[in-house]
């Protein structure tokens, strides 16, 4: 009998987990390793179809109790204890031939993040086309960009938005990079060391919809790339997200004004009438910070683990993952509602672009272009002139001092240089916020989108193909 506080704490946690995140991972394995045994004479077809009768009754009548039974350790060897009870101790053992609750394990938690992971990909994709979206849609409206908490220079929203679309197209990237050490299937290590059975990896590898086996038996065991690497992924987009939405809640203080959100994405207070509170923004960070928390715990369990078969890379540390991973949906589907409803006060813009001198630079841009003036020359100039309070005369005089003749430019012309329509249209440069350059931002960031839901989608229906053929199989036994 174990100790009822270690059966409390840890033993019917684990047990619970089984009957919740990995029921059918498990019972797909048991179907894999089967046709596997089967089909490598390792076992005869008729222990073959005894163990599939047993198999299907339990799967069938799916009642487990809701606590973990007594005199048992796990969900698995309760499923094993039930299996010889139907159909007898030697059919029953035959099935673990070969394979340990060690590789088999960690190929449960895999396949449970795997499809975690690909819906993941999935929504991260729909998010970038929702960026797309929206960007396109408010193409052209102005909004000042700060550097250093200060206005720096005046933009375009549609530039901002496919700024942060830049971004999350890279950490998806990682995310694509992370699944692909993922999906390598560690049956057929056994313990650590695979067996002296003749089995045939590859083939459980494809039944369970794994690229390829994990290389190395001792690595299928103990490497925590497959939990820690998707991780790196995660933390960046939530990083990311929450670097967003402060700059986000900053534009649309009332000090600066620039971003507008509808009466269905703020909240009022209960004693002042004026407050319109886009609280949505602070949700997204909380619910950022809160998942940040569980895979930064997951990610700290391993330093000095020994690389060894460890606890560390067992149900508890996944089902931190899969609470964590809660708060990511959740973070993403409010940040969609945010890209797709937020505006922009142009009116707002403008006036603090003008006000602060968010054009100057422009104006220096053409003092070099014109009057062969350097731009460190240019920038003095500039610089007294913002210092005036955008003196004309001023500009005139510094300008005669630097060159010794008199600036040429009638005031309008000045003006013209300085307005924020001029300072957008001549940015045509890669990357800048010009209608030419922005159009070419639109076909990058849409070609990207297309690239990366073919790879998803590929990598999906190949994994649902081989399993779709893993359940044919089977019921053919």
């Amino acid at each position: 009998m174990f100790s009822e506080i270690y059966k409390k704490n840890v033993l019917n946690e684990t047990y619970v987990n089984g009957t919740t995140l990995f029921k059918k991972y498990l019972f797909l394995v048991q179907k894999a390793h089967l046709l596997m045994l089967k089909e490598e004479g390792i076992i005869n077809p008729e222990s073959a179809k005894e163990i599939k009768r047993g198999l299907d009754i339990i799967i069938e009548n799916d009642d487990f109790p809701e606590e973990i039974p007594d005199n048992t350790e796990d969900f698995y060897l309760y499923i094993e204890k039930i299996l010889k009870d139907i159909i007898g101790e030697k059919n029953s053992g035959a099935l673990h031939t070969a394979r340990s609750r060690n590789d088999m394990d960690m190929t449960f938690f895999k396949m449970y993040i795997r499809d975690n992971m690909i819906s993941l990909m999935y929504m991260l994709n729909s998010t970038l086309n929702n960026i797309l979206i929206r960007a396109k849609e408010l193409r052209g409206k102005k909004i000042v960009l700060y550097t250093h908490g200060q206005p720096a220079n005046i933009s375009t929203f549609d530039h901002y938005l496919t700024a942060f679309a830049y971004d999350l197209y890279e950490n998806m990237q990682l995310i694509l990079t992370s699944f692909r050490a993922l999906n390598k299937s560690p049956m057929g290590a056994c313990a650590i060391t695979t067996t002296g059975f003749q089995i045939n990896r590859k083939s459980v590898s494809d039944y369970l919809g794994f690229e390829i086996p994990v290389h190395n038996s001792y690595n299928a065991i103990v490497s925590s790339h497959w939990m820690t690497y998707p991780l790196i992924g995660i933390k960046e987009i939530l990083s990311d997200i929450t670097r967003l939405m402060a700059d986000m809640s900053h534009k649309a203080s009332t000090e600066v004004g620039m971003l507008w959100f509808p009466d269905d994405l703020v909240q009022i207070s209960s004693i002042m009438p004026q407050k319109r509170n886009p609280v949505i923004l602070e949700h997204i960070r909380i619910q950022s910070g809160l998942a940040m928390g569980y895979f930064k715990g997951m990610e700290d369990l391993f330093l000095n683990a020994p690389y060894q078969d460890i606890n560390e890379l067992a149900d508890a540390p996944v089902k931190y993952f899969s609470e964590g991973y809660k708060y990511l949906i959740s973070v993403l589907e409010l940040l969609n509602e945010v890209i797709t409803k937020v505006d922009v006060n142009e009116e707002k813009a403008e006036n603090t672009a003008v006000e602060t001198g968010t054009t100057t630079t422009e104006l220096a841009d053409y003092f070099v272009r014109n009057h062969e003036l350097s731009f460190r020359q240019a920038h003095e100039i500039l610089s007294k002139f913002v210092k005036s309070g955008y003196s004309k005369e001023l500009l005139r005089e510094e300008f005669k001092i630097k060159t010794g003749k008199d600036l040429k430019e009638s005031d309008d012309e000045i003006n013209d240089i300085l307005s924020t329509d001029n300072f957008i249209k001549v940015r045509k440069v890669y990357g800048g916020p010009s209608p030419e350059s922005m159009e070419k931002i639109f076909d990058e960031i849409e070609e990207k989108i297309k690239e990366n839901f073919s790879e998803i989608k590929n990598t999906d229906e190949k994994i649902k193909e081989k399993i779709k053929n893993t359940d044919k199989k089977y019921s053919e036994l």
